[in-house]
């Protein structure tokens, strides 16, 4: 298997609808044709705090500070109990979302996104590579619904239009920004090539 020294980390993110999990999923089954290990994961996990929150979305959310912890909570402890200890044995490990969303979901102004992301990177590592689909809010919805999801409590349009504004306001090192809706295959390609040349770059 072909170990990568200190592991590679990979974001795929976007609003509700954007293609996330298509391209996580597309995404794994490359590398471990390639003879990589690799761990998907998603955010909010299924673990203790993100299974509160996961429900909450179609029951009720939590009023914004107890959301905002939970979404701490769950990040602390997948980084800890899952995403430090892969990249230490050298996996590519592959997110469906990270404290971007928070930053999205989260936020009013400018001023919450900068200082939910400072927040997180204290203890989160930043990805090596950060892909953000981008798709117009109408159509994210429309998939949801086209694939027999009804929206829920994070998915009005205008909370969508809201985290969509602010997945194209970031610019970092490793960011790359997608058109989502193009076709599958081409957003996987451009995913998939831009990821193997940063892992070729870690292990030269």
């Amino acid at each position: 298997m072909n170990k990568i020294p200190g592991g590679l980390l990979i974001v795929i993110e976007g609003i509700d609808g954007a293609g996330k999990t298509t391209q996580a999923a597309l995404l794994a089954q490359y590398f471990g044709q390639m003879g990589y290990p690799v761990l998907m994961s998603k955010e909010p996990t299924c673990r203790k705090w993100g299974a509160m929150l996961r429900e909450s979305a179609a029951a009720g959310r939590f009023s914004p500070q107890e959301e905002h912890a939970l979404f701490i909570a769950d990040r602390k402890d997948h980084v800890e109990q899952v995403i430090q200890p892969a990249l230490r044995e050298g996996l590519v490990v592959i997110l469906d979302r990270y404290f971007y969303s928070m930053a999205a979901y989260q936020s009013k102004t400018d001023e919450d996104v900068a200082a939910i992301l400072a927040e997180n990177e204290v203890f989160a590592p930043i990805p090596d590579c950060l892909f953000l689909l981008d798709v117009n809010p109408r159509q994210g919805i429309g998939r949801i619904r086209a694939r027999g999801d009804a929206p829920n409590s994070f998915e009005s349009e205008t909370q969508l239009t809201h985290a969509a504004k602010v997945f194209r306001s970031i610019q970092q090192s490793g960011a790359v920004h997608l058109d989502g809706t193009a076709p599958v295959a081409k957003v996987h390609q451009e995913i998939r090539d831009y990821s193997m040349q940063v892992a070729q770059r870690k292990l030269d």
